[in-house]
C-alpha cells in the first residue's frame, strides 16, 4: 500500500494535513508532537481514526508510517462505574 502525506504550508511551515493510504484519505485533526532526528523528522498526528506516527526523510521528503494506534474508546462506550454499598 502506498502512503503519501498532504502538507499544509499556510503557516510558513510544512505540516501534515492529510494522510493518503492508497486512494483512502485520512484528514489530520491535530499535530500533537514532532521530533527532529539527525536525518528524519517524526510527527505524531491525531485523526478521527486514531493516532499515527509519521516519519519523513529530510533529504528526500519520503514519508513512512512508523506506528498506528487505533481509535481510543469513548467514555460513553463503557458502562458507568457502580457504587457498592460497604457494610460496616
Amino acid at each position: 500500500m502506498s502512503l503519501s502525506v498532504e502538507l499544509d504550508t499556510a503557516a510558513g511551515e510544512a505540516r501534515p494535513r492529510a494522510i493518503h493510504f492508497g486512494s483512502r484519505r485520512v484528514a489530520v485533526n491535530e499535530v500533537c508532537d514532532r521530533w527532529h532526528g539527525r536525518y528524519r523528522t517524526w510527527w505524531k498526528v491525531a485523526t478521527d481514526k486514531g493516532f499515527y506516527i509519521l516519519v519523513c526523510e529530510d533529504s528526500t521528503g519520503q514519508w513512512d508510517l512508523a506506528a498506528a494506534v487505533g481509535e481510543a474508546p469513548r467514555d460513553d462506550a463503557w458502562p458507568a462505574p457502580r457504587r457498592l454499598a460497604l457494610k460496616t
